[in-house]
């Protein structure tokens, strides 16, 4: 039987859910391990050179517990503190119904959810993966930048802004990385002149104008290892 052919779906208890949830993405997350994801949390995370590629299987109810979930997904760079480290939003997001026909992002999590989690892996290995396919590396998503915008902030709020940066850094691209900054010191002056993140951009600023590609390459390890550590996530 599958989850696609279920006629009735039986509801679960609340006292079930949280225990049901975790099981859920366990599910899932041993059915795409032999694709290299590992389980963060409710994300499913594989390393792809100077990437990630994110499967976030959000549960989080507004108020409670919720018997529903949504499924995000992501691309992000491996040298990305913000996201990481700082917990901001992910980077190069999608809606799950944009990258598979005729899915809906919004299902219940019901008595059934072994078959749910059989479906939404299925749905995901012939959809998911062959887009993820597409963006092996930041050298990938600088060639096909403009699958990636950078204007005002969509719901999804994308924040593609710190992908092309990161990836413009780890590439050695001065004129990507130093237009992201210039725009970015401007607004931090107009709008939050005393931030101490004002400092930290106009020196990242300089070393990119000064071509010292050598101090940039190292603090980008140093993001990496401390990501790395802060997700305890096994380099392959």
């Amino acid at each position: 039987m599958k989850w696609e052919d279920l006629q009735v779906y039986k509801p679960l208890k609340k006292e079930e859910l949280k225990s049901v949830h975790k099981d859920f993405i366990k599910i899932i997350a041993e059915n795409l391990s032999q694709y290299g994801f590992q389980p963060v949390g409710r994300k499913l995370i594989k390393q792809s050179h100077d990437l990630f590629h994110i499967i976030h299987i959000d549960t989080r109810g507004r108020w409670s517990v919720s018997d529903n979930f949504k499924t995000e997904i992501s691309i992000a760079s491996i040298y990305d503190t913000d996201t990481f480290i700082k917990n901001q939003e992910l980077t190069g997001t999608k809606k799950l119904e944009d990258l598979i026909p005729q899915i809906r992002n919004h299902y219940r999590i019901t008595q059934e959810y072994q078959l749910l989690a059989d479906f939404l892996t299925r749905k995901l290995v012939e959809d998911v993966l062959p887009y993820f396919g597409k963006y092996q590396s930041s050298g990938d998503i600088l060639l096909k930048r403009q699958n990636f915008k950078m204007d005002k902030l969509t719901e999804l709020t994308e924040r593609n802004e710190n992908l092309i940066l990161f990836c413009a850094l780890s590439n050695h691209n001065e004129s990507n990385s130093s237009e992201i900054l210039d725009k970015r010191i401007t607004e931090i002056k107009k709008n939050y002149p005393t931030s101490p993140e004002l400092p930290e951009q106009e020196v990242l600023r300089d070393k990119i104008k000064a071509q010292d590609w050598i101090n940039i390459d190292e603090q980008l390890r140093e993001n990496k290892t401390a990501i790395f550590k802060k997700l305890k996530l096994h380099q392959p």
